[in-house]
């Protein structure tokens, strides 16, 4: 189980694994102004400093996406090096048509004051590109850059999912609505039409957006973390004891948190059998280190099982999500079988709330008949537990084909909460048994995917419908259904925090005027703690690095 003083080191490893891709438009010029501000006092900072100004001035910097790169999306994020005199960036996207002069028809053009830009507007399923940029100094112009290229992958003939989108009452939150579709990884706007198409290894269950362009996905028994080029970035082992199932997240830090199978012989009722729990398990995505290992074995009591579920040992527990709150600091587990949600401290691996079904252990004291076969809880902003409820065990029996499902919202009082009470929920149109999701949007939507419906509906606070995405066409992959979870995202390249922290000078971009800042205040209160922890430290680094460039 990982100390907090171990937490601490991991931060640390983070800060200087990722100091290269958020340092790398810093200038020769600029960094000596950083390496100005360092000294021995600044301990872990001077480190991760030094090791920036060290790789920046050698011009090791890569162009965004690589020159002839296919991509799997048209929303496509070009970076290229800063000129550290220029005051902005003028830049040009066109079709390459093999002409001599192919930027006389321009798909489009915009003009930037970092040396990076996000197009959304411009681009389709085919195309083939150039772009080029120039710096603006002193108010006037320079040559234009070498002219570079990328391609957006096509549509495949016959491809098979089919989509409608109705608008209803009021703005539905901007973004994509990105779910799994068989062995394929789809998004659209809110209009309905398709922006990414990415192919995976193997048929997906869920996908989450995770910082700088990339996905983490589940399919085969393992995790990825894809590129949007569908390059395997990352994939946990194919080990028979790591078999990942339902969810992946990942934590602030860069470790990735699974869900696997665990298998032990238990004695019920004078009778030994194999029984199949579930393992919550955090890796080190560089080292493949397990820095995180927490068992439903060491923490439950298996005298607490789904009374109606025939054979229950050989799926107890059933967990179908396991997340970090950064709310609270918590590590936030679904066990479906049980009907509990629970929430565990990250350092010392003790549960601190189980709400959900009351079992014969005594365990669970609060949120009974609040929920049951529940999917994908999450923490909202005002503390509120908001989830998907299948409602298969509604009243405490099996409701059959006669249920009903909902979101809902409950609100806690109390830690641990000695009272839970529903203050908000939405029924979905049919029964949903299985799967499902329900996440709260930056707008005060509710996003909720009921999975067998082949529906996704954003709801309003009144439960007025703003938008729905229909899945029309049935789901071609049996037992892997579309939609398992989907998730409304702003941007693919969207930092860890929508609020751009970092961003002290609010001029729109973390860049090097921040660090500075942050530097100078360090081991001090200030507008650099942007952990709101009283002093300025490595968390606050870590943050600042992490959305390190223009505010998406």
């Amino acid at each position: 189980m990982r100390s907090r003083g171990a937490t601490a080191r991991s931060n640390t490893k983070q800060v200087v694994s990722w100091v290269w891709m958020r340092c790398r438009g810093i200038t020769a010029a600029e960094s000596e102004r950083v390496k100005a501000m360092f000294d021995n006092r600044y301990g872990v900072a001077g480190a991760v400093a030094m090791f920036c100004l060290a790789i920046v001035p050698n011009a090791m910097f890569a162009v965004e996406p690589p020159d002839g790169a296919e991509i799997q999306t048209t929303h496509v994020r070009l970076v290229w090096e800063a000129v550290h005199a220029a005051d902005q960036y003028e830049l040009q996207v066109a079709i390459d048509d093999g002409s001599s002069n192919p930027f006389a028809n321009l798909l489009g053009d915009a003009t930037t004051a970092t040396a990076s830009h996000i197009v959304k507007d411009w681009l389709e399923f085919g195309d083939n590109c150039l772009w080029r940029t120039r710096a603006i100094v002193d108010g006037q112009p320079e040559a234009w850059l070498p002219p570079l290229s990328f391609s957006i992958r096509g549509i495949p003939p016959g491809f098979p999912l089919e989509v409608e989108v109705k608008q209803g009452i009021g703005m539905a939150a901007p973004g994509l609505t990105i779910f799994n579709h068989c062995d394929q990884i789809v998004g659209y706007d809110t209009d309905g039409g398709l922006q990414l198409l990415i192919d995976a290894p193997d048929r997906l269950s869920d996908v989450r957006v995770v910082p700088d362009g990339r996905l983490l996905c589940v399919g085969g028994g393992q995790a990825r973390i894809l590129s949007l080029s569908g390059e395997v970035v990352w994939s946990s082992p194919d080990d028979a004891d790591l078999r990942v199932h339902h969810c992946a997240s990942m934590t602030p830090w860069g470790g990735v948190l699974m869900v696997v199978r665990e298998y032990r012989d238990i004695e019920q009722d004078g009778v030994v059998r194999n029984w199949q729990g579930d393992r919550i398990v955090e890796m080190d995505p560089e080292t493949n280190a397990i820095v995180f290992d927490w068992s439903t074995f060491d923490h439950y009591d298996t005298g607490d099982y789904d009374v109606h579920q025939t054979n229950h040992w050989n799926d107890w527990t059933h967990v179908n999500d396991a997340h970090y709150e950064e709310h609270d600091g918590r590590v936030w587990i679904s066990s479906r079988h049980l009907s509990r949600v629970t929430s565990i401290d990250y350092d010392t691996g003790d549960i601190t709330a189980n709400i959900g079904m009351a079992m014969p252990s005594g365990d669970v004291p609060v949120g009974d008949d609040l929920f049951s076969y529940q999917h994908s809880p999450m923490l909202t902003e005002d503390g509120t537990l908001l989830l998907f409820d299948n409602g298969n065990r509604r009243g405490g029996k099996d409701v059959g084909s006669d249920g009903w499902s909902r979101a809902v919202e409950i609100a806690l009082t109390g830690d641990p909460p000695a009272q839970a009470e529903i203050v908000w929920s939405w029924e979905t149109p049919q029964y949903c048994s299985s799967t499902g999701d329900a996440n709260r949007l930056a707008n005060g939507n509710t996003l909720v995917t009921a999975t067998q419906l082949f529906g996704i509906h954003e709801v309003t606070a009144e439960g007025d419908s703003a938008w729905n995405l229909s899945i029309l066409n049935q789901e071609v992959c049996v037992g892997l259904r579309a939609g398992y979870r989907a998730v409304r995202s702003p941007s693919l390249y969207m930092n860890t925090n929508p609020q751009c922290a970092g961003d002290i000078d609010t001029s729109g971009d973390v860049g090097v005027d921040d660090l500075l800042t942050l530097i100078g205040q360090w081991g001090q209160s200030g507008s650099a703690d942007l952990d709101q922890s009283g002093d300025v430290g490595i968390d606050d680094l870590l943050m600042m690095l992490n959305a390190w460039g223009p505010c998406i």
